[in-house]
This record gives C-alpha cells, structure tokens and sequence, in this order.
C-alpha cells in the first residue's frame, strides 16, 4: 500500500539519499530502537524475565517462523534460563 503521492515521496527520497550512508544506518538503528520500545511498553509488566523473552520472540517472530519453529525457540530459551538465569 501506497498512500503517498509520488511527488512528497520524490522529495523525501531525495532528502534520504542526500544523508551520508552512517547516517541512513543511524537511522535504521534508531527505528529498530523504537519498535522495540514499543513492544515492550505493549507487555504486562508482571511477566518473568524469561516469560518476556518469549513475548518479544513470538511478537517480532510469529509472522515468520512457523509454530513448530517457535515453540523449539521457546524451548531453547526456558532450557537456558534454567542453566543460566537471565538478568
């Protein structure tokens, strides 16, 4: 979907390209900081650590992975807090 018109999208191409490519990742960075920010504002608060891992997992992954796949990531967390407890 494309709800901008060609002529503000040619413009703020043109403003995108002009930054340096350290900038451009900066701001990929800074996206990817925030989405996740807002993730975990979304989740109850009284998750357990591990519990949390495993809401963020299936929340940035259940579109890609496939249940089966991220029940065995789930898996593998729980098992390694266990060993290792998270901080």
């Amino acid at each position: 979907m494309n709800d901008t018109d060609p002529k503000t999208e040619a413009i703020y191409r043109e403003m995108l390209l002009a930054k340096t490519p350290e900038e451009r990742f900066l701001m990929g960075i800074r996206m990817c900081q925030m989405a996740r920010t807002t993730v975990l504002a979304s989740l109850p608060k009284n998750l357990s650590p591990i519990d949390r891992k495993v809401a963020i997992l299936r929340r940035y992954y259940e579109s890609d992975l496939s249940d089966t796949d991220l029940a065995r990531v789930e898996q593998a967390l729980r098992t390694a807090a266990e060993t290792k407890p998270l901080v």
